[in-house]
């Protein structure tokens, strides 16, 4: 397993293409094989060192079939430098960036970033626990003459974060997880809820009536948000994520949004386990089924 934040270590690990295969091998059957055809578990010597011919059926699998490395056409050793970059820098890259330092055209770096955002989607398994606050935002910012939670053309997010007691004894944020909704009614709100909150949760949202509906089935305290002044964490997280687009990014579609925030979520979350980021990113993306271009290919190009 790949450990380490620094370059000089990646590059250290993998030099070329083989070293890349070797790695997805040992994710893919270092606890044993199983045919993704027939399920059987016994193999023999497939066409190349990195294949294995079931003894069933005969399929001669590959170690990146199945995965969101088939067929990648940047080539593993490119492939594994973009997730790295992805992961480790605080802000990410842009597609624009990549193109240029990893020497590929901006579209090839565009498409198999956005597959990586697919690996990066929260699995849904782990909720918020403890104090969360919620509160929405939009994304580049409010239009004239829009009152309350009217957004017009803009791209309206929901946002829950934990808010927990670090070891030096101050109040901080533990995890976060934000969704774009069509509008601030109780139904889509109740959506992050539904996915990202514990029902035995303390949460916290400001005086917005579109909460009212689900105090039925959640813990929800709600107060005046004072302009921010009440939930100060949370807003500062808004803050960060509205500068990461910026200025790193310069502008997203709305169609492409929640792949951004899945990005960001991804990288925050696992902040406090920055040496294994790589390796989760990776072996996510061993147990993600491949995606073809005309899936992802939603939107015009946005870097």
């Amino acid at each position: 397993m790949f450990t380490g934040i620094g370059s000089i270590d990646f590059r250290k690990q993998f030099k070329t293409e083989d070293d890349c295969l070797k790695y997805l091998v040992d994710i893919k059957w270092g606890n044993g094989y199983k045919c993704i055809k027939c399920g059987h578990n016994e193999y023999y010597k497939g066409r190349q060192w990195f294949y294995r011919r079931c003894r069933l059926c005969r399929y001669d699998q590959s170690v990146t079939a199945g995965t969101l490395f088939h067929k990648c056409k940047l080539g593993l050793l490119r492939a594994f430098e973009m997730a790295f970059r992805i992961c480790v820098r605080k802000k990410g890259m842009s597609t624009c960036e990549l193109g240029k330092e990893l020497g590929c055209q901006q579209k090839s770096a565009w498409l198999f970033k956005a597959k990586l955002q697919e690996a990066m989607k929260s699995s849904e398994q782990h909720q918020l626990q403890g104090k969360v606050e919620i509160d929405e935002f939009m994304v580049g910012g409010f239009e004239q003459e829009a009152p309350g939670r009217t957004h017009g053309e803009k791209s309206l997010v929901v946002l829950a974060v934990e808010r927990v007691i670090d070891k030096k004894g101050n109040e901080n944020l533990g995890r976060a997880y934000a969704r774009v909704i069509d509008d601030a009614s109780a139904e889509s709100l109740k959506t992050i809820f539904e996915k990202h909150i514990a029902k035995e949760a303390e949460a916290k949202t400001d005086g917005w009536r579109g909460y009212m509906p689900l105090k039925k089935e959640w813990n929800i305290n709600q107060e005046l948000s004072n302009k921010g002044e009440r939930f100060k964490l949370l807003h500062t997280h808004i803050m960060n994520i509205k500068g990461w687009l910026r200025g790193i990014h310069h502008k997203c579609s709305s169609e492409r949004l929640q792949n951004y925030l899945n990005e960001y979520d991804f990288r925050f979350n696992r902040r406090g386990f920055m040496d294994t980021i790589l390796h989760n990113l990776i072996g996510k993306s061993m147990n993600m089924q491949p995606i073809p271009y005309s899936k992802l290919k939603v939107c015009e190009l946005n870097t």
